[in-house]
């Protein structure tokens, strides 16, 4: 028997008809004006409502129900979620469900839509909670519910290949039903346990990689098939990889994936290479490469090459125009010419006279100055070894066409194949397998398909393929699945080598910096350790904004990344294309074994960006003089969600290209601990700008706020206001509570942009203090970079104790929350006017000296919190809040900034001089990892 009360939602009390008796309706606009006796967190929503979609009634029963702390079917989750086709069935190919896309099948070719399906292979059921009323889908209906749980649904399967798939999903509303069907719905009501049974789905791995199939529907040579790619798709889900086909106008997504499969026509001259190219530039594996397609692509280089090494070949000359007939016809009547880059027998000539010759040379020579004579060497079928890394993939006999000397012929404005012979590997010839492994690996170690004719003097090659075809029921007929299986092994292989290229870095750069754990513990307490990430900017030797991150990024790691780990510490890349992250790579106790690490990783970065490409980094906040319309966003890794950030905001703003932070991460312990970090996070977080502003100055002017990042911060993504709220955090009580004020209003509000899933992670939230739950962390965003790691590290020792000091303060009952918009007033004061600025901080009472209208200096509530965080903070890091006293007492760097420059105000030249030598003198605290001189002269 139930625990709860199911309350069931309609629209109006008419669609209650046929429902039981002792079934508990209301309407919706009942359950809209809520009152105690349906708001109860103890109730089950089950939401009827005739329709769903956003902001109608039904949209709203859900979203109020979840508010309310109901259990509700469905979740605002779902309904949106079954509004995006391609989210639907990617949530269902992930949880193991069979199931097809009828988007994809109706551009299938050669093959019929599901609505030309014989009747037998289609079949159709409603599911009433995951219950199907046909029980031969009962585990597929489970399973859709599990991943999309709606009361009534209409499945449609379709049969291929022996196995029902899901073809399509729909929400059923209550007046489509039969009074037979009310009834069942009905009865299920009295069984909560169904009604939010999520089932037990097996365990999912992380998917192992994402393969990128470039493929071309119109073209009539593609070397391999649909249905090839389909076999392809099902054999790598298996092995819990996605492989997704991608057309010739998508190059720009290549950096969404791992690895790139290139079944388009290939060639330097065809698209395909440009692909080749760049997935090598962003250190993808690739089939094929472009030096395979260059090789491959020519002729005369594979005859020189076979030649040169030994390889047993057609008696074979290279021709030019003036090569004389005679010399020609030694190679026997009949003989075969052909273009250096013909591929798929096209440009191949039988000549059997010295007339026939010059018809069709003379074509020939005017589209190249030479050509290919070889014997003429008659046979059954040509033997195609297809070679994956050095190793057999699968061996077939490729038969002429019927009354032809060639595989493929043109005839009667059509086109005519011999037949496909697959040969299982271990029958296929040892000494012909052998010759097609030796002629593969003279190319590289990718895909090949190498054809040889086996004649009375023995077996030779006639040539060798790049891009060599694969078909679905032809190649595949004699090793099956094992051929794909192959495939994918070969691309995970390469994937995994790299990753750990990737995490290791070359052996010289992993000697320059301490060893360090780089795995973190899976628990730790409160304030136990902090995790520590800096941005800086790359610039010239003049200061200006260098693109040079991803060639500083390929020098140390020593090759393409986006990421770059070094026994310790990590560089990742920012939106901008000339900022990083400098990163601890795991949380540390000790903050000065920290400032070790990255100091020494500065002074890497520093000295490749000198060494190699005469730039350096620069530090602080924001880049003086940058023109963010100026600046590129980054390429090389996820242009994704990068694309949708910029088709949601202006990115080309200050506030996104040009922002440089300094983030905190500390661990969340238990909730209620958690909860009362991110509560005194938003008492601390309002006055933080009057220690750390660092950026007074931005389009090469002196702005009005002591921290102009901030003050971008502030606006910088106002078109979704829900993702960054007043960016001092919203008191919360509870993850749950977090969860439905902060992050549901974020993702609804996102969800109103099309196409934007990809934004909908924590990642989103722009508020000074988050909750990293993918980490267990809460993270401090509102700090300024500082002119050296040293003092980046002494306001991260002065956050965490602090935060600690107010933690316990808020656990103990000894600390009240004040008034949520009178921290977010004093967080404006505090951006605009640093340390000076007066502000109300009423949770501090008359522990700060007031004025008689109750306001306090900023640098007073300082001095009182670095009191608390003294009380509160580890005696092995007394010094660096001694650093941090130092800074309050001569004020933030953007106070000191601005005081070198004021008395220049009215003189632009004096002002760009006097700017250049600022900035540059902070760069080389940086790299000194001492602070600016200009910080102790003369006074705020």
């Amino acid at each position: 028997m139930s625990q709860r009360r199911v309350l069931v939602v309609v629209s109006s009390d008419a669609d209650a008809e046929g429902l039981p008796a002792a079934t508990n309706v209301v309407t919706a606009d009942r359950y809209l004006e809520g009152g105690a006796e349906i708001a109860g967190r103890d109730e089950v929503v089950v939401n009827l409502c005739r329709s769903c979609r956003y902001r109608t009634k039904g949209y709203y029963v859900s979203l109020l129900a979840d508010a309310r702390g109901q259990q509700v079917v469905p979740s605002v989750e779902t309904i949106e979620g079954l509004s995006a086709p391609f989210g639907l069935y990617r949530a269902l190919q992930e949880a193991g469900v069979p199931t097809v896309d009828i988007t994809v099948r109706r551009t299938r070719r050669n093959r019929p839509p599901p609505d030309m399906a014989l009747p037998e292979d289609v079949a159709e059921t409603l599911a009433f909670f995951g219950e199907p009323a046909d029980r031969r889908f009962s585990a597929a209906a489970r399973a859709v519910y599990r991943e999309w749980p709606v009361p009534v649904l209409n499945l449609h399967f379709l049969k291929e290949e022996n196995e029902w798939k899901v073809a399509e999903v729909l929400p059923v509303s209550l007046q489509q039903l039969s009074k037979e069907e009310r009834g069942r719905l009905g009865r299920m009501f009295m069984n909560e346990e169904l009604l939010l049974r999520r089932g037990s789905p097996r365990p999912r791995e992380e998917t192992r990689a994402a393969i990128a199939v470039l493929t071309d529907p119109e073209d009539p040579f593609s070397p391999s098939t649909p249905e090839t790619i389909d076999r392809l798709e099902q054999v790598a889900a298996r092995m819990n990889v996605h492989v997704r086909r991608i057309g010739l106008d998508e190059i720009r997504r290549l950096g969404e994936y791992d690895a790139l499969f290139i079944r388009a026509l290939t060639g330097v001259r065809e698209p395909a290479f440009q692909f080749a190219l760049r997935a090598e530039a962003l250190g993808m594996p690739t089939i094929d490469d472009s030096q395979s397609i260059i090789r491959c692509s020519n002729k005369v280089f594979l005859e020189e090459l076979l030649r040169r090494e030994g390889i047993p070949t057609p008696r074979t000359m290279v021709l030019t125009s003036k090569t004389p007939w005679e010399q020609i016809c030694e190679l026997g009547d009949p003989l075969v010419i052909k273009l250096p880059d013909s591929s798929f027998s096209a440009a191949v000539h039988k000549v059997s006279s010295r007339e026939e010759y010059r018809r069709h040379a003379a074509e020939m020579f005017r589209q190249s100055p030479l050509i290919i004579a070889q014997e003429y060497l008659p046979t059954e079928f040509d033997w195609r070894i297809t070679v994956l890394g050095g190793r057999l993939l699968f061996a077939a006999r490729y038969y002429m066409a019927r009354g032809h000397w060639q595989i493929r012929v043109e005839s009667g404005g059509g086109e005519d194949y011999g037949r496909v012979a697959a040969v299982p590997r271990e029958q296929a010839p040892p000494e012909v397998v052998d010759l097609g492994l030796r002629a593969a690996a003279l190319i590289g170690d990718g895909l090949y398909g190498v054809d040889i004719k086996e004649t009375a003097g023995g077996a030779v090659v006639i040539e060798i393929n790049d891009n060599p075809n694969l078909d679905h029921g032809e190649d595949d007929t004699a090793d099956g699945d094992a051929i794909y299986r192959d495939l994918i092994g070969y691309f995970l292989g390469h994937i995994e080598e790299n990753g750990d290229r990737d995490a290791g870095g070359q052996a010289a750069v992993r000697s320059a910096l301490p060893r360090m754990p780089t795995e973190a513990r899976r628990h730790y307490r409160p304030f136990e350790v902090v995790g520590l990430e800096l941005e800086y900017a790359v610039v010239d030797n003049e200061l200006n904004p260098a693109s040079r991150v991803e060639d500083a990024f390929r020098v140390i790691a020593g090759r393409p990344t986006s990421d770059v780990e070094l026994d310790g510490v990590g560089f990742s890349n920012e939106i901008a294309d000339h900022v990083f992250e400098l990163k601890t790579l795991a949380p540390m106790a000790d903050l000065r074994t920290a400032e070790d690490l990255m100091v020494m990783g500065v002074r890497r970065f520093s000295e490749t960006l000198r060494e190699r490409f005469g730039a350096r980094l620069l530090p602080t906040g924001m880049h003086p003089w940058l023109n963010p319309e100026a600046a590129q966003l980054w390429k090389r890794s996820g242009a994704a969600i990068y694309d949708t950030y910029a088709r949601i905001f202006d990115v080309k703003t200050h506030g996104w290209v040009n922002v440089h932070a300094a983030h905190v991460n500390l661990p969340l312990g238990r909730e209620d601990e958690a909860v009362a970090m991110h509560n005194a996070a938003a008492l601390l977080i309002a006055y933080l700008p009057a220690l750390a502003a660092s950026s007074p100055v931005f389009d090469g002017q002196l702005q009005p706020a002591a921290s102009g990042r901030l003050s971008w911060i502030l606006q910088h993504q106002a078109a979704l206001p829900e993702s960054q709220g007043e960016i001092v955090p919203e008191y919360i009580d509870s993850f749950a509570d977090y969860r439905k004020r902060i992050l549901a209003p974020m993702y609804t509000a996102l969800d109103r942009y099309p196409d934007s899933g990809r934004l909908r992670h924590e990642f989103l939230n722009a508020r000074g203090a988050v909750i990293r739950f993918s980490r267990k962390a809460l993270e401090i965003r509102v700090l300024d970079t500082q002119e050296c790691v040293r003092l980046d590290v002494a306001v991260a020792v002065f956050v965490r104790s602090a935060l600690r000091y107010l933690t316990r303060r808020l656990l103990t009952g000894r600390l009240a929350l004040p008034d949520h918009a009178e921290l977010v007033a004093d967080f404006h004061a505090t951006i605009r006017h640093g340390s000076v600025a007066r502000v109300r901080a009423p949770h501090l009472g008359n522990m700060v000296e007031r004025a008689t209208n109750g306001g306090a200096l900023a640098s007073d509530v300082l001095r009182e919190l670095l009191s608390g965080a003294r009380k509160g903070g580890r005696r092995d890091e007394a010094a660096y809040l001694d650093l941090v006293e130092w800074m309050v007492e001569t004020g933030s760097l953007s106070e000191r900034i601005r005081v070198a420059l004021e008395p220049h105000a009215g003189n632009e030249r004096a002002f760009a001089q006097t700017l250049l030598r600022v900035y540059t003198e902070l760069a080389d605290c940086l790299e000194r990892n001492e602070p600016w001189a200009g910080r102790a002269a003369g006074s705020p």
